[in-house]
Parts: C-alpha cells; sequence; structure tokens
C-alpha cells in the first residue's frame, strides 16, 4: 500500500499490536496504532487501506498537523495535499507533536529515521537541516553508524528523520 508522503509504514509508522482490528472495517493487518492520533474521538486501529481512503475524517481525527500557509497553492493544491497530509498519511513516529516539513511551498515525504549511511557526507546532512541547530555537529554525531531498518532500531533519546522531494534531502529531529 502506497502513501504519497509516506514511504515504508510497515517499517516506520506505529503498527497496531496483532489482534487489533480496524475501527472501520475490521482488517486485522496492516493497522496503524490509533493511539498517536488528534481529536476528539479515539479509535484503537485504523488499517492502510481505511487511512488511505481518509476514513479519519469521518470522526474527525487527524494524523498529522500541516501549516497550511506555508502551502504553495501555484504549485500545490492546497486543501488536497493539507488533508492527505493530515488525514491520509501515518503519523511521523517523533517524540514531539510537530507540523509536516514544508520547504519551498511543498511538504516533503517522509523516508525513513535517517543515520549517517543516508547522507553523503556531514554537510549534506547540515545542509538538509529543516530548522536551524546551534550545535549540527553534535546531531551529525548522535546520528547512528548503523543503517536504521525499521523503528525499533531507530528509537533513540534523539532521532532524525530524513524526508525527501524530488532527491532534495530534508531533515527533523526530535528528542525524547
Amino acid at each position: 500500500m502506497m502513501f504519497k508522503f509516506f514511504e515504508n509504514p510497515i517499517s516506520f509508522a506505529y503498527l497496531a499490536e496483532s489482534g487489533h482490528a480496524c475501527h472501520f472495517c475490521k482488517a486485522t493487518e496492516n493497522c496503524l496504532d490509533g493511539e498517536h492520533f488528534f481529536g476528539q474521538n479515539e479509535i484503537d486501529a485504523i488499517c492502510f487501506s481505511c487511512m488511505q481512503a481518509g476514513r479519519l475524517i469521518d470522526l474527525d481525527i487527524s494524523a498529522n498537523e500541516i501549516n497550511i500557509s506555508a502551502l504553495d497553492p501555484i504549485l500545490v493544491d492546497v486543501e488536497q495535499v493539507s488533508n492527505e497530509i493530515t488525514y491520509c498519511t501515518p503519523s511521523v513516529p517523533t517524540w514531539q507533536d510537530s507540523f509536516w516539513p514544508i520547504k519551498n511551498g511543498r511538504p516533503y515525504r517522509f523516508i525513513k529515521i535517517a543515520s549517517k549511511l543516508d547522507y553523503e557526507s556531514k554537510e549534506q546532512f547540515i545542509d538538509s537541516l529543516y530548522e536551524n541547530s546551534n550545535d549540527p555537529e553534535w546531531l551529525w554525531s548522535m546520528l547512528p553508524d548503523h543503517k536504521i531498518a525499521n523503528i525499533k532500531e531507530g528509537q533513540y533519546d534523539l532521532s532524525c528523520y530524513l524526508f525527501e522531494f524530488e532527491g532534495d534531502k530534508l531533515t527533523t529531529w526530535d528528542a525524547n
């Protein structure tokens, strides 16, 4: 199942524990953990298909937040992109709540929890930082030296999240 703004949910999304059924269709495979969503209503789980179909809109539950004023209406359909990221895209596995990263008016796609191996150089990493950091060298030193293949391998007290748009890398970070 493909999500436009989330590359690999099987490896990097918060998945529901085995046996939890989708709130909408009762499927038990490939379900996201509903604990990471926002709204007045609560659900235990939602399957990838129902997520992609936008079923969270029915209950006014969102998975992500986006600053729509940062989207360029000349480059993207603001309402469509905002709804897709808010209701139809799995949550990025961050410790803190954050807005979906937008650069030059476009939202970037979440790729994975990053390690040093995801960058050609320390300079590329530093250039990719979404928000200025007082100490980008320290952030680089905190990145693992090994490939991170899934969320369990990438849950550290400080994690970096790799996003891309047409080959341009963007990195956000978060601390426990």
